[in-house]
């Protein structure tokens, strides 16, 4: 999984895992991933998505890049492994997103590239003033996000089914690192959201190429946040298709939402016991198992006898 802090893993064409063996630590996270911590995720991995390329037989300087939105002539192309700028010189081919480079060094095999903020499509939370007030010309492709539900997690085999867990519980209790005479109780919550994607375009036939796309980089983006600590992922549904002109620009939306499962984990540190003082005091002064004897009649000494069953007293 990603260091924290430092850029997510990215998806890859290959078939992986019918090529190498799988290891632990694709299946288990060191970490819990919050709703911000899910749509920064999200909007790291959509910059990553979108600057996916593959080289072309035409030369070093041809590429291909299947998962922009936006590319013309003159715009700029970042290289994330070494530095460089290129400038896209022309565009071949819309359909396939081929585009020619220019630049100082062409961009070799492993090379990470990535548009600029003008190329990409915007991901936001909520349809912020900023985006209502652009014009047709600076309009680009915008997904915006928002919570539906959220609600306390079902510990059931179905999202939001009860039973719930409506407060912390126990974990585990691990060692503390810092203090020897300390113990960490670790507690968690488990937590069932929704999360609402609409994605706005121009036309609806750009709507719905774009709500499309965005379920394809979805899809392939799962394992790679659940890796980094978001329990679970589903899909959950699509509404109805809306026309808003509302607004200066008449804009098609698209709406889709996921189920996303988060835990929220407590910790607390607690002293380990050092002594354990205990004081007992017997309150019937009459041995328990004495036959015909009341609380107020105490055997006379040396006149009982011990049984199997108890003892009995002659009076």
């Amino acid at each position: 999984m990603a260091e924290l802090n430092k850029k997510l893993e990215t998806y890859d064409y290959e078939p992986y895992f019918l090529t190498n063996p799988a290891r632990k630590d694709m299946r288990q996270s060191d970490r819990n991933a919050s709703l911000l911590d899910i749509t920064t995720y999200m909007y790291q991995s959509l910059v990553d998505f979108q600057g996916k390329w593959v080289a072309t037989d035409r030369g070093d300087w041809y590429i291909t890049m299947p998962n922009a939105r936006y590319l013309s002539a003159s715009d700029t192309i970042k290289n994330i492994t070494t530095g460089e700028r290129y400038t896209i010189y022309e565009v071949l081919n819309t359909d396939n997103k081929e585009i020619k480079l220019s630049g100082t060094t062409s961009p070799a095999t492993d090379d990470v590239l990535e548009l600029t903020d003008d190329n990409l499509v915007n991901f936001v939370s909520g349809y912020s003033k900023e985006y209502k007030e652009k014009t047709v010309k600076t309009w680009v492709d915008t997904i915006t996000f928002r919570v539906k539900r959220k609600e306390p997690g079902t510990i059931g085999k179905h999202p939001f089914d009860p039973p719930t867990e409506i407060k912390p519980r126990v974990r585990q209790y691990v060692i503390d690192p810092d203090y020897d005479d300390c113990h960490v109780m670790v507690l968690g919550q488990w937590f069932d959201n929704l999360l609402q994607f609409d994605c706005w375009a121009k036309t609806n036939s750009r709507a719905d190429d774009l709500i499309e796309w965005f379920e394809d980089f979805m899809y392939r983006y799962t394992w790679v946040w659940k890796k980094n600590g978001v329990n679970e992922i589903l899909y959950w549904m699509r509404t109805q298709d809306e026309e808003v002109s509302k607004w200066r620009n008449d804009l098609s939306a698209r709406t889709v939402l996921y189920y996303f499962k988060t835990e929220k984990i407590v910790t607390i540190r607690e002293h380990d016991f050092k002594q354990l003082d205990l004081y007992i005091e017997v309150d019937n002064t009459v041995p328990s198992g004495f036959y015909g004897v009341g609380y107020t009649t105490l055997p006379p000494s040396g006149k009982t006898q011990v049984l199997d069953d108890g003892f009995t007293a002659y009076v």
